[in-house]
């Protein structure tokens, strides 16, 4: 089913955008085409007071556009004909001749908020599933069914661009608070979903009927400034541009043209603002840079798949942390703030004490907690030096020391008194999963779990199978990432995982680029030309020395020649530095930034002359991305992602866009690969390897696609 459905109930319409067996309701051609046809036949009804638009259930209202419709279109005016069909069918419902009430429960996204504005007065329920907002930008497109134009009048320019520029999605009672909904339901004490979405109906039913008139709030005395006075609104535009610019470095297209859409709108009407809508979706949903979002966004859409395989509810469940370190106490926040309860298992009372602070100050950060959800957090969270108040665990995570002989020793203690379908899982970034495993009891139950730090803000957790995991841990361990609002992706045990794997490589030749006289400067700069959110060397100083030096050696001997640089990390640590956490390293940081550190050169060293590349980066690009190509393609063909096998591919590019930063706009590593094409990939690592040695030596599977013209989103 993918159409709407129109009934009278006594002087009032009900429009459902979807069909109560649907648990997606999204935006196709054929929906539009329902929702045209309801709404011609609405207009003719008479008798009528109202009319009120709702979603298929309590927890679905509209998620927007169809992601497949849009990854599709290739023809610029095909996009423009999409966009000018959504304008006009949302026209037909501000155009009907009495009230309407959008009534909001589940999610109100892209389209499905776009329709709302529509609409006369938006009622919505809070409940977690309920989000509103213009995430557009976020795919490489804009709001295209008028968005652009009506927002601004509802809530305010200012508001309006903040929401549309940075893609915002926000619960009903901040949308209540930045004017973009008229008014929240909140459920009372132990009203289930289905309750409550009644009642909203019948308020959305009863006002839709009533005689008393609306009163929208007003816009603020400044954004009517805007909106009516030229010089004030150009010195806006000109700010807002400035900011977009600043923040997209070039890359993203979108917001810009979003902002233009906005601005063109006030100054010339909305008609010249819906066909700047019209030509900026026909340009941009063609885009590369649309494309590699779209295909981020869909195998994010599987990664989150993947962790609803079993449904895991926080009620009930305990989940301990061994070690309340900067991981430690990273996860523990994490865990709470999804509504487990959590245990902390610390032996040092100052850094239990530290741990305590950093979760408090971490859950006071999350706005997506209520102020009654924190409290329950904190309440729920124990730090103890007691293991045995940890047997009553579902879930443990270790944190502690990257040392094999004491993770095995710790875990194996506490295994013993652990229920035997309680998941452990290991937090290592280099060690073996299935080495610490061993001798455990029910070994099957043991995973890794591998967050990335700072654990608050890094999506991604690598999901682990070890030699013996089972299908049913790692499932369950992706659920728990899932639940932690993380990206899981499913690896093998081999040296490196995923992310590490492939990115070694990009730090290995970042210090051979150096050792040749290259400055920390031209490398860090070709890689953020390239749109990396920082250069190896940086990213070098941020992992930290102690750690790159550790991982860099266990990989090259994992990996052999094609993971052995010049170990210019394990130097800087023999003279005191750490990187960012002690303020030196590759760069050296102070309160107002941080800069190369100009003696590099000397105190590793090298003594070859410095050389600049020269009037562009591409050479300096070419050998820092390609041996990360190189290496995606070997886990790709080894079988070392993806659970179960065909996603492999797309699980590959979601772990080197959400745990290592490769540019989002190119889609992921494998992705980038393919719309260079495998030949031009094949040619370029041979070129290097004849003039820089066998590291650029073409894995086995770059050789094949390259000969046979086949893709690298598919094993081989």
């Amino acid at each position: 089913m993918s159409g709407v459905y129109l009934r009278r109930e006594g002087d009032v319409l009900v429009l459902n955008l979807g069909g109560p067996d649907e648990r997606a309701v999204v935006f196709t051609e054929e929906r539009m085409r329902s929702l045209s046809e309801a709404l011609d036949e609405a207009a003719k009804v008479t008798g009528v007071r109202g009319l009120v638009v709702c979603g298929s259930s309590p927890t679905m209202f509209c998620a927007g556009a169809d992601i497949q419709l849009i990854r599709t279109v290739t023809d610029r005016v095909r996009g423009e004909e999409l966009a000018a069909q959504g304008q006009a069918v949302f026209q037909k419902l501000e155009s009907l001749p009495f009230r309407t009430i959008a009534a909001i429960s589940g999610p109100a996204v892209g389209g499905g908020f776009e329709i709302t504005l529509a609409c006369d007065y938006r009622i919505a329920t809070d409940l977690p599933s309920t989000k509103i907002g213009l995430p557009e930008v976020k795919i490489g497109i804009l709001p295209g069914f008028g968005g652009t134009q009506r927002l601004p009048q509802l809530v305010g320019i200012r508001r309006a661009l903040d929401i549309i520029l940075k893609a915002k999605i926000l619960p009903a009672p901040r949308a209540f608070a930045s004017g973009m909904v008229d008014r929240v339901l909140t459920p009372f004490e132990n009203e289930d979903e289905e309750s409550l979405w009644a009642r909203l109906l019948k308020e959305a039913k009863t006002l839709a009927a009533a005689n008393t008139p609306l009163t929208p709030r007003p816009v603020g005395v400044v954004d009517r400034l805007i909106a009516t006075f030229p010089p004030v609104r150009s010195v806006v535009r000109t700010r807002a541009l400035q900011a977009v610019r600043k923040e997209s470095k070039g890359f993203y297209p979108a917001p810009e043209r979003a902002l233009e859409c906005v601005f063109l709108g006030l100054k010339k009407g909305k008609e010249a603002g819906y066909r700047e809508e019209q030509k900026g979706i026909g340009e941009l949903v063609i885009s590369p840079e649309s494309k590699s979002l779209v295909h981020i966004f869909l195998v994010s859409e599987e990664s989150q798949k993947l962790g609803r395989m079993v449904k895991l509810s926080a009620t009930g469940k305990v989940a301990s942390v061994l070690g309340g370190g900067v991981m430690g106490s990273g996860i523990a926040s994490v865990l709470a703030g999804a509504g487990l309860t959590t245990k902390v298992l610390e032996p040092a009372a100052p850094v239990r004490e530290r741990a305590l602070q950093h979760i408090r100050e971490s859950l006071a950060k999350k706005r997506s907690l209520s102020s009654a959800e924190r409290e329950t957090a904190l309440n729920g969270l124990k730090l103890t030096d007691d293991r045995n108040t940890l047997l009553d665990s579902d879930f443990v995570i270790e944190a502690i020391v990257e040392d094999l002989a004491v993770k095995r020793d710790v875990l194996g203690r506490l295994a013993e008194g652990l229920s035997s379908k309680a998941l452990i899982a290991t937090n290592t970034s280099s060690l073996s999963v299935s080495a610490i495993a061993d001798g455990l009891n029910n070994p099957e139950r043991v995973i890794g779990l591998h967050f990335f730090n700072p654990v608050e803000k890094m999506p991604l957790v690598e999901v682990v199978r070890g030699e013996k995991s089972s299908d049913e841990a790692a499932i369950l361990g992706a659920a728990l990432a899932a639940l932690c609002g993380k990206y899981p992706v499913v690896c093998e045990d081999k040296p490196g995982f995923l992310v590490n794997r492939i990115l070694t490589p990009y730090l290995v030749e970042a210090s051979l680029l150096l050792g040749e006289g290259f400055s920390v400067q031209a490398i860090d700069r070709a890689a953020t030309r390239f749109g990396m959110p920082m250069g190896p060397l940086r990213l070098l100083d941020e992992i930290g020395l102690d750690t790159a030096a550790k991982v860099s050696i266990i990989l090259e001997n994992a990996y052999g020649e094609r993971m052995k640089g010049h170990r210019y990390a394990e130097a800087l640590l023999g003279l005191g530095k750490l990187g960012r956490k002690n303020n030196s390293g590759f760069y050296i940081y102070e309160t107002n930034g941080s800069t190369p550190d100009p003696n590099i050169q000397t105190k590793l060293g090298i003594r070859v002359p410095v050389k600049e590349p020269g009037k562009n980066d591409i050479e300096l690009q070419e050998r820092l991305i390609l041996p990360m190509i190189n290496e995606a393609v070997r886990a790709l063909d080894e079988g070392g992602a993806g659970y179960p096998g065909p996603e492999a591919a797309g699980q590959i590019d979601l772990a080197t866009v959400m745990g290592m930063g490769f540019p989002p706009f190119r889609g992921g590593i494998l992705f980038y690969a393919e719309k260079l094409g495998a030949g031009e990939v094949l040619s370029r690592l041979r070129h290097y390897e004849k003039t820089l040695g066998t590291r650029f030596a073409p894995a086995s599977g770059v050789v094949s696609r390259g000969e046979r013209k086949l893709s690298f989103l598919t094993n081989v």
